[in-house]
Order: structure tokens, then C-alpha cells, then sequence
């Protein structure tokens, strides 16, 4: 269980709900999948692929999952049979079909396909910090980390919490390290960045794999682009993105990292399952320990 991407949220007001509180509560809304005439469906799934459990707590830090099921609808095959209904009412018709009645016609043909379709599946794993109260959230974008919150806050009645970010302005900041070469420590520069224009034509640019202390990196700062994603290192550990809304985008743990666990028994799925993720929030809550330390959080 490795994170790749970490988007995380404070709450505004002391979290204890209990870990059997959350269980029960989870219970109220787990995964079904979706009917023959459902488009798709949402639920609570096993925090460990093979157990039971929708809540499994280590070391303080309390991880659940979001499964969701689609119907797979290509718009290419709904078009194809509703251009040939639509030309054949015509045809009869000898008139226009209107807008209004092309769209029910379409919603039709969903309904009619819904059955037949393919289905699509995907986990959404979160986790509670619940001493350094937080909820993490694995999520490539923030739209797909609101919509696992969203979720939770109806199943818990209540969840007060915000996007975490720095109280800097991350945007200037992030720039200034490139310029200056002056992360704070335990941060490096990696070897990836994008960089943006503020003006109207809000140019970028996407530069990976180079040296970022080079003249062509310096060259676009001095033209007015301001970074916006920069790559980073974590202490010699974790390998990461940090956009300038101050998230975690491509995670990467190094080996330092993974090997203290290669002693596990690799049959012992749910053994390692537990003591990778142990490893990993510990390890990305030290983290996001050293930002809110290092800059506070608006939260």
C-alpha cells in the first residue's frame, strides 16, 4: 500500500470519533454494484483487499477505500444508433427532428444500452492522521479528493476539514528555490518542473530530466514564469511533485524506504499489505509534518 499521489486536508476542529464509530457509520453505505440499469454506483469497500474490515488502524493513522463501479457507454456507439433513429423518424416524418426530442431520444438509448455495457471499477484510498489531524487522500486531482470527502461527510454526518496549505504563497516560493537553489532542508531539488506566465497569455513550459539550476530553467524565470509544480526530495526518501496548491502529485518512496520490509513474507499478502502502509503514512506524515512546521497551514 504506497501512496502515489497525496492530497491532504486538516480539520478545523478536534477529530475523535472512534475508530468502531467510523466502522459503523462506513457500514451504513457499502459498495453494491450496479444494476442492470445503473450507470454507476459508490460505496465503501475492504481497506485490505481480502478482509472484511472497512476501517484498519495503524499506528494511529485509520485507512479506508471508496470503490466506485461505471457502466462503460462509449459516446461513439451511443451517437451511432441515435443518428440512425434520429434519420429514420425523419425519413418518416419529412420534417426536422428538434433538439428537445433528440435529447430523449438519446437518454433512450442509454437506458436501452445501460444493460448491455461494460463495467469499470476503481478504489479510492484515504487515510485519518488522527494525531496530526488530517485525512490524506491518494487522488490525482483535487475534483476525485472531494468526491471521496463529499462521501464521508454524509456518512459520518459531519467532517470538518480543509485543503491543507502553506500559509506562503507557494507559487512565489517554490520560484525562489529554483532561482536561488535554496530548498530548505530536508528538501532538494529534483529534476523535474513547470513553469507558467502570469500575464494573458499565460504561457507554460514543462521541462523534465535537466539539471535545475541551469541557465535554461533561469532563463524562463527571468522572463516572468513563476514554477508551479516542482519535483523534490524528501530527506533522501520519498520523491515527490509539490504543485503550488501544495500538493503531492507522482509520490515516490525509495528503496531506503521499501527495503526495511523486504524481510516480510511476500505470501503473506495482508501482512505486508499492513506493514507497507504503516511504513508509507508514517513516513508521508513526517512530511507533511515538515511543511506545516516549517510554514504553518492555513487550515
Amino acid at each position: 500500500m504506497w501512496f502515489t499521489n497525496a492530497i491532504s486536508y486538516q480539520f478545523t476542529k478536534p477529530f475523535n470519533v472512534t475508530v468502531e464509530q467510523i466502522q459503523a457509520d462506513l457500514e451504513q453505505r457499502p459498495f453494491v454494484p450496479c444494476g442492470s440499469m445503473d450507470s454507476s454506483k459508490q460505496g465503501w469497500a475492504s481497506a485490505i483487499p481480502g478482509t472484511t474490515s472497512l476501517v484498519h488502524v495503524v499506528g494511529g493513522n485509520a485507512l479506508i477505500c471508496l470503490k466506485t463501479e461505471e457502466k462503460i457507454l462509449p459516446s461513439s456507439v451511443v451517437n451511432k444508433e441515435l443518428n440512425e433513429k434520429v434519420s429514420l423518424l425523419q425519413d418518416d416524418r419529412g420534417q426536422k427532428i428538434g433538439r428537445s426530442e433528440r435529447m430523449t431520444l438519446k437518454e433512450e438509448i442509454i437506458q436501452q444500452l445501460l444493460p448491455k455495457a461494460f463495467t469499470k471499477e476503481s478504489l479510492l484510498f484515504a487515510y485519518i492522521d488522527y494525531k496530526g489531524q488530517r485525512i490524506v487522500v491518494n487522488a490525482s486531482s483535487a475534483n476525485k479528493a472531494e468526491t471521496l470527502l463529499a462521501f464521508l461527510r454524509q456518512s459520518l454526518g459531519s467532517l470538518p476539514v480543509l485543503p491543507f496549505k502553506p500559509e506562503i504563497d507557494l507559487l512565489a516560493t517554490l520560484t525562489d528555490w529554483v532561482k536561488n537553489n535554496s530548498t530548505p532542508a530536508p528538501f532538494t531539488l529534483a529534476n523535474n518542473i513547470s513553469l507558467k506566465a502570469l500575464d494573458e497569455e499565460a504561457s507554460q513550459a514543462k521541462l523534465k530530466n535537466l539539471d535545475l539550476t541551469e541557465e535554461e530553467v533561469q532563463l524562463h524565470i527571468s522572463n516572468g514564469k513563476y514554477v508551479e509544480r516542482l519535483s523534490l526530495c524528501w530527506d533522501n526518501k520519498v520523491l515527490f511533485d509539490l504543485t503550488d496548491e501544495g500538493h503531492f502529485k507522482q509520490v515516490k518512496f525509495l528503496d531506503v524506504i521499501k527495503e526495511q520490509n523486504d524481510d516480510i513474507n511476500t505470501d503473506d499478502a495482508v501482512g505486508k499489505f499492513d506493514a507497507d502502509f504503516a511504513l508509507m503514512a508514517g513516513e508521508l506524515n513526517q512530511l507533511l509534518n515538515n511543511l506545516a512546521v516549517e510554514y504553518g497551514s492555513e487550515a
